[in-house]
């Protein structure tokens, strides 16, 4: 969780166990018992702008600085190593096993290969048969 929803989070929680607390501390029965509930801050449907939905991915804001390890990366470098996954790295994060990379190669590759080659076996549509004569 980014700060703003951790700070929502535990203000949420520490708010549902202050009213528990009120409730369970009246000493005369005789006083109706007033259920406290606290209002929500942040409506539930809506989540803050910096917070991504789980199947989203962050967005990366600053393109001078690496996206694993926060270090600058020069105007040169930076169209070199950004991958296909169009986050920036750092030389040492650039290889594809040393972050997290979430590009299918694989289907690429194949996509290429079917483009690139098509199939043997197919018969030649449209032209002429040729049959032997007598």
């Amino acid at each position: 969780m980014c700060s703003k929803c951790f700070k929502e989070v535990s203000q949420k929680n520490n708010n549902t166990a202050a009213a528990s607390i009120v409730v369970q501390q009246q000493p005369q029965p005789s006083q109706p018992l007033v259920h406290l509930t606290p209002s929500p801050a942040v409506p539930s449907s809506s989540q803050a702008p910096d917070c991504p939905a789980p199947g989203e991915r962050p967005v990366q804001a600053n393109k001078g600085r690496c996206f694993m390890c926060r270090a600058k990366i020069p105007l040169a470098k930076q169209a070199i190593n950004k991958c296909r996954c169009e986050y920036v790295f750092c030389d040492t994060h650039k290889g594809i096993d040393k972050h997290d990379c979430d590009f299918d190669y694989a289907s690429m590759g194949k996509e290429l290969l079917t483009k690139a080659n098509p199939k043997l076996n197919d018969k030649p549509r449209g032209g002429r048969s040729f049959t032997r004569m007598d």
